[in-house]
């Protein structure tokens, strides 16, 4: 048996005169909780949907369990409906005319008496006791979600794909979801690959994280990672820092960094080769304030879950930046940064 439940080589795919993948490859291990992430157009529902089945690639090939499922080369395509995949879409995708509970049954395999009775534990599981006679059009949005989770692993998959499945849903229903979809996919042991635009994602459920941008994988890196290394100022804005801010980089001693009032600033470079005109991203999380530094003028402050997210410019760099403060800051202080929260890449 085959350690990886899916393996892509090569995809390429496009819509018209649009290049959507360029070249995807990569492999999925059994048991991994795969985020895929990007920008509109960064081609990664049209990923997850190669892997369904729902369509095809125009070059390369996809593998599920060890064996080809979809090669043009090869003349190999399995159908979705034999793909042994769960499926969760943003748009539910329930039969409207069957109630929650034979949704449910229906895409259960097999046809053994106790196919009712685990219909109603995965429903429990999603909290949904009591409404299994309901039909799809008297549920919320957020209940109908549930269901299709349920439906999905009704099918007992070894792989779960999940295109935005909590896009629409209030915050308090979509932390509820992120919480049973993680745990449900841990006590089944499948895997998952899930698309989202929210970065919130990523802390809650990621093992993995593939950033799509322009069609390409620009980084595939566990959370903790992608947090202290971002390979591209989307990804580092996607963690929280803030941008472009300009910098005149140069090296000093093995270090990069830019001359500051405090004197030498250092920065983590990614793909920086050269010394000169650079752009910066910033987390608040970075930004100290102390006795000596760069010299800052407080332009604004919101109160946010216990701290002061607070606005402040800087004149001798013309910058803008926002800290975090544990009590209410002053109007005038003088800012420090932490180089490990202060990314520089190259100016183009």
């Amino acid at each position: 048996m085959s350690e990886n439940i899916l393996s892509l080589d090569g995809l390429m795919k496009s819509h018209g005169r649009t290049r959507v993948l360029r070249g995807i490859t990569l492999d999925v291990p059994r048991g991994q909780f795969v985020l895929l992430m990007g920008g509109s157009g960064s081609g990664k529902t049209t990923l997850i949907r190669l892997v369904a089945g729902l369509e095809r690639p125009d070059a390369g090939s996809v593998t599920l369990r060890g064996s080809r499922v979809d090669s043009h080369a090869e003349g190999v395509f399995v159908p979705p409906e034999r793909r042994g995949l769960g499926m969760v879409f943003q748009d539910y995708a329930l039969w409207p005319h069957l109630t929650c509970l034979d949704n449910i049954v229906t895409a259960m395999p097999g046809h053994g008496r106790d196919r009712g009775e685990r219909a109603r534990a995965l429903l429990r599981d999603v909290s949904l006791a009591g409404l299994e006679e309901r039909y799809p059009a008297q549920l919320s949005g957020g209940q109908q979600q549930r269901v299709g989770l349920a439906r999905a692993l009704a099918a007992r998959p070894d792989l779960l794909l999940l295109d935005e499945p909590l896009s629409g849903l209030d915050v308090e229903v979509r932390g509820r979801m992120r919480d049973q979809i993680r745990r449900l996919v841990r006590e089944t042991g499948c895997s998952a690959l899930f698309v989202t635009h929210d970065p919130v994602d990523v802390w809650r459920l990621a093992d993995r994280v593939l950033m799509l941008e322009g069609g390409r994988i620009v980084q595939d890196a566990a959370p903790d990672g992608l947090y202290r290394h971002p390979l591209s100022p989307r990804i580092a804005r996607m963690t929280g820092a803030e941008g472009a801010l300009p910098v005149m980089l140069r090296r000093r001693d093995m270090r990069w960094g830019f001359d500051g009032a405090s004197g030498f600033q250092d920065v983590t470079p990614v793909g920086v080769d050269n010394e000169g005109p650079a752009c910066a991203y910033l987390r608040p999380e970075g930004v100290r304030r102390g006795t000596r530094g760069h010299a800052a003028i407080r332009m604004d402050m919101t109160f946010e879950a216990g701290r002061w997210r607070t606005l402040w410019h800087l004149p001798s760099l013309d910058w803008s930046v926002h800290s975090l403060e544990a009590d209410l800051p002053p109007e005038h202080a003088f800012l420090n940064f932490d180089g490990q929260h202060l990314f520089a890449y190259p100016a183009s």
